[in-house]
């Protein structure tokens, strides 16, 4: 199998003790190696399962959200795809973020082994993805945030369920989301700048200096959606768009204005800003489309990864279309959002050219998905001044 197909499997790290990332001062810290990496196996405890099911019977509301989010999905079609193809003996890294605890990888590894590289139904607990236990379980000791209405951390009562749960404002602190969005020094950087840079955009942007963290955006209300590009609502509340119609042309300007990071963070996403004329009947005149990209646009060649632009939006920072009316009287402009870009047009295409069997079904599943998932943002049409 190519080399590339490896390399495009990025979106993990592995953190070593002296790499986790350093919570805020608090009275009652996390311990140090909360997000060491490898995760270590949580022991025998037969009264308690790791599977997400299990903290939905108390948990329901949090259960449900987390249903519905992407982390319930990082064991993607995609990854599962990519996995079988290229990383039966080293699976290892992926998992460490798309589904960390150490029984996944076990859960993972025996379904293998029964399918003879054919991937049953059911994957067991891998399947789950970056589910609670990955959180808020540490040598089957519960951990969470400060008690909502008091702010207490510490450790609650024993005689409470699970034993107690220690709380900690850990769970509040942005770098505790660093662990999976923030590629340290170590994996080297793209010119000059990470792949996965997000915790390091968030500290330079206004939102990190007045310490608005990632839960205060992505988690609001403490609800389990982790919410971002992939959802129109969230993506379109970080951005203001301006359209303006003067008489030779018209023009739209986008600022991102409530992004606390790079728009669009990371290498995945790509989002265009597009205009058209439309003839009499409001119809597009498609040879006449102007757009302007908004993208970190990266590619791996040669052993390295290269970098051929980054048009992205830092926190303020505004990029605007101009079109002409040429003979046309209206015109429409928008802005396309593609979540899944880079997979969709960069791995997926390549790998359903070289795989076979069960891998080639997922990756197709994936590819598949990928398309589905742009969607558009903002369309205005705009008469020509008299």
């Amino acid at each position: 199998m190519p080399l590339y197909i490896i390399k495009y499997c990025v979106p993990i790290i592995i953190l070593t003790l002296s790499q986790a990332p350093a919570f805020a001062a608090d009275p009652h810290p996390l311990p140090e190696n909360y997000w060491q990496k490898p995760l270590a196996l949580q022991g025998e405890a037969p009264e308690h399962s790791l599977a997400p099911e299990a903290c939905g019977e108390c948990h329901a509301g949090q259960y449900e959200e987390w249903r519905s989010s992407l982390h319930a999905k990082a064991f993607s079609p995609g990854l599962v795809g990519q996995l079988m193809a290229s990383f039966a003996g080293g699976l290892s890294d992926c998992m460490q973020c798309h589904a960390p605890l150490a029984e996944q990888e076990q859960a993972f590894r025996d379904a293998l082994k029964a399918g003879r590289g054919h991937i049953p139904a059911a994957q067991g607990l891998a399947a789950a993805g970056n589910s609670c236990s990955g959180c808020h379980l540490r040598g089957r000791k519960h951990y969470g945030p400060p008690k909502a209405v008091t702010g207490e951390t510490g450790q609650s009562d024993s005689a409470d369920s699970h034993g107690g749960v220690f709380r900690s404002a850990g769970f509040e602190d942005s770098s505790f989301c660093a662990s999976c969005h923030q590629f340290p020094p170590s994996w080297g950087a793209v010119n000059g700048k990470p792949l996965e840079n997000t915790h390091n955009e968030w500290k330079d942007s206004p939102q990190g200096k007045k310490g608005v963290t990632c839960q205060s955006c992505h988690m609001p209300g403490r609800r389990h959606l982790w919410l971002g590009i992939h959802d129109p609502e969230m993506t379109a509340s970080g951005l203001t768009p301006a359209f303006s119609a003067k008489s030779d042309k018209a023009s739209f300007a986008l600022t991102n204005t409530g992004v606390g990071h790079a728009f669009p963070t990371y290498v995945t996403p790509k989002a265009v800003m597009r205009a058209v004329r439309l003839d009499d009947g409001g119809e597009p005149i498609r040879e006449s489309e102007v757009f302007r990209v908004i993208r970190r646009s990266v590619s791996f060649a040669d052993g390295v990864w290269v970098e051929a632009f980054d048009t992205r939006l830092p926190p303020g920072r505004s990029e605007s279309l101009d079109i002409t009316w040429g003979a046309a009287r209206r015109v429409r402009m928008w802005l396309e959002i593609y979540p899944d870009d880079f997979y969709d047009h960069q791995v997926y295409d390549g790998l359903k050219s070289s795989l076979k069997g069960e891998a080639a079904k997922l990756i197709a599943k994936a590819d598949d998905d990928a398309g589905k998932s742009r969607y558009r943002l903002f369309e205005t049409d705009l008469d020509r001044p008299r």
